[in-house]
């Protein structure tokens, strides 16, 4: 299947109506649908990252992610994407159109009375590398070299917590710490990722906005600072358009990092 056929696949999975739900913020990043609802988010992004002396690496990502919510504040997360190898627009590093990954996971909210909100989530991440760079001698070489000496299927386990405080006037700040790894690595290594921001609802609109740093404590010690900011439009009450945007303007790290940033549009409908 080339990515002509799969956009039109994905595109009617996530506008498939069905009945309409009460008004709630949809756009909210502590948000989990409520018993037999479920929450679509469909994202179309590019990204680019450049490297000193290596050059830039680039992504054109398609991406569907499904909150189906059950029993009191939970939901379990479901998501399918593939990174496109267009000429032009990336660097075509891919050995095909069709490059997908998967998630599988849970999420849970713990409210108390006065405003604050937990959520703990855990998910299970995977894609096949054969498939993304190919069979040869070379592309196995380098399937190793990034996935713990492994040719199979890459295999990452990821967990996050955030803490929110919803105030008056749609106004809640929040902070979030996430940790992933390979479970494949013979090194265990973990990645870290701390947010801190503060979203708003204002009328038919949403905006979020926060820093992001991202940290390992390995041998080559990476550390990537982010500032990022979202905005949503109500078509609905249960239907937002909306854009994303980051920039990383500083860190360390081995390569070094010039530049970086992520630029993508979404659509969510809740149902």
């Amino acid at each position: 299947m080339k990515y002509k056929t799969l956009l039109p696949v994905l595109a009617v999975a996530a506008l498939t109506v069905g009945e309409a739900k009460a008004a709630e913020d949809i756009t909210s990043p502590l948000y989990l649908p409520s018993e037999f609802e479920t929450l679509s988010d469909t994202s179309v992004a590019y990204k680019r990252t450049s490297f000193k002396k290596i050059g830039a690496h680039e992504d054109f990502i398609l991406r569907e992610t499904a909150l189906l919510g059950f029993g009191s504040e939970s939901a379990v997360l479901a998501s399918i994407g593939n990174r496109f190898n267009f000429k032009y627009l990336t660097n075509e590093d891919y050995n095909n159109d069709l490059n997908l990954d998967y998630e599988l996971g849970i999420k849970k909210n713990l409210r108390t009375a006065n405003g604050l909100v937990l959520q703990a989530g855990a998910s299970y991440y995977t894609y096949n590398p054969r498939s993304w760079y190919g069979r040869s001698g070379e592309a196995k070489e380098k399937i190793r070299q990034m996935n713990g000496g492994n040719t199979r299927w890459y295999k990452e386990l990821r967990g996050e917590v955030k803490l929110g405080y919803e105030m008056e006037e749609g106004l809640m700040p929040y902070a979030s710490l996430g940790i992933d790894g390979n479970i494949d690595d013979a090194d265990r290594e973990l990645y870290y990722t701390a947010f801190a921001g503060v979203h708003k609802l204002e009328y038919n609109f949403a905006f979020d906005a926060g820093l992001r740093y991202e940290f390992d404590f390995g041998s080559d010690k990476v550390e990537n600072w982010y500032m990022q900011t979202s905005a949503d439009y109500f078509l609905t009450d249960t239907m937002t358009l909306g854009g994303y945007l980051d920039y990383r303007f500083a860190g360390a790290g081995d390569p070094k990092i010039d530049y970086g940033y992520t630029v993508e549009a979404r659509f969510k409908i809740l149902f």
